[in-house]
């Protein structure tokens, strides 16, 4: 094992050292536990009234089974499904059947989906999409708690970290739509691992870089694009450190070395498959994950810190308030001269620079004014990455900043109170008498007067709870029907067509534990010229089909005869078992319905939206429809 080095950073210009120029202090465990149940209560509040694990009803604007919360749920399931079932968990063809999906070209969080396989295969992967959901929020606030008592004395100054990283606006939005990108637990321990062997380098390289390598492996396997940006702050921090400190980057990167190889053997160890799986497997994507024009939507704008919203921007990540940020001005203006402080102020103005987007936008208008990130554009893989998604690392150095600002201001608080309590009165001078009096009063007042401040930043945050603005329950008596009436494998063809914000039927897949195949899906697949697309490419007659059935004016003209050969012509490409037909209420769903009863019989099963058609292959147009259809 190397010897721990001696060299190390000194002084006020050091980054990250304990305020105070004093180790963290231990604190008993019952305040880590306080404050731990403290984050899962509001974990919980933050969802009300739907339960942790509640198996019926997703947290999303829009309701259960649209968009991304459905296909999350889809992913959670389908990792233990291919994992017991000796299946590449990378790539599937349950969805998009028959070409199949590289999911290593899709968030489809193989970790989450490995450690909520419990609760997948007893209650469903709905109840664990509504557990990890509870566990982002909750699990990355305790994770800043933990990591910022390494720079901290104060217990609430920590609690109040964790509390801004854990529940700020980044995380309040995604923990409604992404599970991905709200499960920030990991971010704050890579930042303890830089600080570790960069630093204060208290213990062997060799074991730092293993955990370093370990967590950004799980840190991939959760989101790449959060690693990414984790990576691009770790470059943009050691050019900091190296500017600040050039005398000792000799020193520090021969130290760093060995830790640092150890970090990419394990990573590449851990994450090589999935990587390469992402570079070279089948269904790849070669030319650009996200489809054109996504990238510049998701940026940030200019006043997004005390503007929540604006008319062309609703995502509200970024956003702090008035208060609060008049508060990080002023802790960073009064402790200016701290290393730390310095640092993480750099850093978080850095992402919150490159959250920006590739052009200036101020009040919702794009202007015509380059910035950094407009560089990603050129370089393969960063061309994917959305500016928005880099607020919950820029919400973690303002999670520092706020720390330590805190924890300072109360050890001021403390030393000068002390000052003028041993302060003779007649050694006091007339112009300071008044201060030393007003000092002289129990330090406890100030310490409140400071908490209830910090109170106050956070209100403009509270009215993002609850999370969930609306819920609506599943169909279960179709997807328990699907799983006793498609055989094994079978394939399923539903309209509307499956595709992004109306993949209803994955949720009804997953729920009925993989027992059939689905025509369409919600995943990114390779499009034009290779750049990816959200929507699963379609043939002429499933969309031609699919207007028939779904859209209000469509059969008007169209003979019986026409529909016929389309529905039979898709059934017999796609091998279909079965057919799902859910549109809303009224005289559209009425009409397909009487059309698919004339072409196929009586539906199967009715249930609240619409109805299906089991044994798809037995089914053929009556006598008389061939008859009506001779007519037409």
């Amino acid at each position: 094992m190397a010897a721990k080095p001696k060299a190390r950073l000194k002084g006020n210009d050091v980054p990250m050292r304990p305020s105070g120029d004093r180790q963290a202090v231990r604190r008993p465990g019952a305040l880590i536990a306080l404050a731990v149940g403290a984050y899962v209560v509001l974990a919980v509040l933050a969802y009300w009234p739907v339960l942790p694990l509640d198996a019926s009803r997703l947290p999303h604007p829009l309701g259960a089974g649209a968009g991304d919360p459905a296909q999350m749920s889809w992913f959670l399931a389908w990792t233990p499904f291919a994992l017991g079932h000796g299946l590449n968990p990378f790539f599937t063809n349950y969805v998009d059947f028959p070409l199949g999906v590289n999911l290593a070209s899709n968030t489809s969080v193989p970790l989450l989906g490995i450690l909520s396989a419990p609760v997948t295969l007893a209650l469903g992967p709905v109840a664990s999409f509504n557990l990890l959901m509870r566990i982002a929020l909750a699990g990355s606030a305790t994770s800043m708690f933990l990591v910022s008592r390494r720079w901290v004395s104060w217990w609430p100054a920590a609690f109040a970290a964790g509390l801004l990283y854990g529940f700020g606006s980044y995380m309040t939005f995604e923990s409604s739509v992404h599970l991905d990108l709200a499960f920030l637990v990991i971010p704050p321990l890579l930042l303890w691992c830089f600080d570790e062997l960069f630093v204060t380098r208290q213990r062997s390289p060799l074991k730092v870089g293993i955990l370093l390598g370990l967590l950004s492996a799980a840190q991939l396997l959760i989101d790449p694009e959060i690693l990414a940006y984790c990576a691009i702050m770790a470059a943009i921090g050691l050019v900091l450190l190296a500017l600040t400190h050039r005398h000792e980057i000799v020193t520090a990167i021969r130290v760093a070395a060995p830790g640092l190889l150890t970090a990419c053997l394990c990573f590449g160890a851990v994450a090589g498959y999935a990587i390469w799986y992402f570079l070279s497997g089948p269904r790849r994507i070669p030319n650009g994950i996200q489809p054109p024009g996504v990238i510049a939507a998701f940026r940030v704008d200019l006043l997004r810190p005390i503007l929540r919203s604006t008319p062309q921007l609703t995502d509200p990540s970024g956003y702090l308030g008035i208060p609060l940020l008049i508060g990080l001005v002023i802790l960073t203006v009064w402790w200016r001269k701290l290393g730390t402080i310095r640092f993480a102020v750099a850093c978080a103005c850095a992402a919150f620079l490159l959250s920006l987007g590739p052009h200036l936008t101020v009040d919702g208008h794009t202007l015509g004014i380059w910035l950094p990130e407009a560089l990603f554009e050129h370089v393969p893989v960063l061309v994917d990455l959305e500016p928005v998604r880099i607020s919950g690392i820029e919400t973690l150095f303002l999670a520092v900043v706020l720390a330590v600002g805190l924890d300072r201001t109360r050890t001021w608080i403390d030393e000068h109170s002390r000052t003028a309590q041993r302060l003779p009165e007649h050694l006091v001078e007339p112009r300071v008498e008044p201060l030393t009096s007003r000092m002289r009063i129990d330090p406890r007042l100030y310490t409140v007067a400071l908490l209830v401040l910090v109170a106050v930043a956070f209100v403009p945050l509270l009215d993002q709870f609850p999370v969930v603005r609306e819920q609506r329950a599943t169909a279960p008596q179709l997807t328990s029907s699907l799983g006793r009436s498609v055989p094994s494998g079978g394939v399923v063809l539903a309209f509307p067509y499956p595709r992004a914000h109306n993949d209803e039927p994955m949720l009804w897949q997953a729920e009925d534990e993989m027992s059939f195949r689905l025509i369409g899906g919600y995943a990114l697949v390779p499009g034009a010229v290779g750049r990816g697309r959200y929507y699963v490419a379609e043939t002429p007659d499933l969309s031609e089909l699919s207007d028939l059935l779904t859209e209000p004016s469509a059969v008007a003209g169209v003979p019986l005869a026409r529909v016929c050969r389309v529905l039979e012509a898709v059934v017999r490409a796609h091998a279909v078992d079965a057919l799902v037909l859910r549109t809303r209420t009224g005289a559209v769903r009425a009409r397909g319905i009487a059309l698919l009863s004339k072409l196929l019989g009586p539906p199967t099963v009715s249930f609240e939206a619409g109805a299906a058609w089991y044994g798809l292959p037995l089914r053929k147009p009556t006598r008389s429809c061939a008859v009506d259809a001779g007519r037409g």
